[in-house]
């Protein structure tokens, strides 16, 4: 009788566990409330700030009904102390919650690399929502002015092409697949030396 009274027990332990742990305890978020940054830029700003520029794609502007215009970007930028300073402004002025789960390239401008990025870089890192397969780019203007450039003429997504861009570097030998985990890894290797795309 006793065996069986604690094997009842148990099994009614068990039961709530598991109905504790399966129970969603947080509230579902709509894609319509959430603004995706599909590139982001990191310049020098005014006061020994940074200027961080985050481009959006507008979801509701994509055509369905398969016609072949390229979907516009919003591109805003914004200074602050720090990158995560500059996230939590940027949620104040935009509609939407800023979430970088989509962000396919991150652009330092030449002028802050020569400076040193091992803080902005581990602070990338440290976000939940940046993908460590995120590419690392150099560029010889402003970040601000080359995502402003950057108008594929062979893609509609401005996404889809910076997806593709640094793939090009398995047929062609002008430039490399350098992506912001191997990037980290080299600049906390004593023995390494990190590279990033200059374009």
């Amino acid at each position: 009788m006793t065996r069986h009274l604690y094997k009842y027990i148990a099994i009614l332990v068990l039961v709530i566990l598991f109905a504790i742990g399966f129970t969603s305890a947080h509230s579902i978020q709509s894609v319509d409330d959430l603004a995706y940054a599909v590139a982001l830029g990191i310049d020098v700003g005014s006061n020994n700030n940074l200027k961080v520029t985050f481009q959006f794609t507008k979801p509701s502007s994509t055509s369905e009904s398969g016609t072949s215009e390229t979907v516009p970007t919003v591109i805003d930028s914004i200074e602050a102390s720090s990158i995560d300073a500059a996230t939590n402004l940027m949620n104040t002025f935009i509609s939407k919650e800023l979430n970088l789960s989509h962000c396919k390239i991150i652009v330092f401008s030449e002028e802050i690399a020569r400076r040193g990025i091992e803080k902005e870089i581990s602070s990338l890192v440290n976000k939940v929502q940046v993908r460590p397969d995120s590419n690392i780019i150099i560029s010889t203007c402003s970040a601000e002015e080359y995502i402003k450039s950057v108008s594929p003429s062979l893609e509609n997504l401005v996404a889809k092409f910076y997806e593709i861009l640094p793939r090009s570097s398995e047929y062609t030998g002008f430039t490399a697949n350098l992506q912001l985990g191997e990037f980290f890894n080299q600049i906390v290797c004593n023995t390494c030396e990190p590279i990033a795309i200059l374009r």
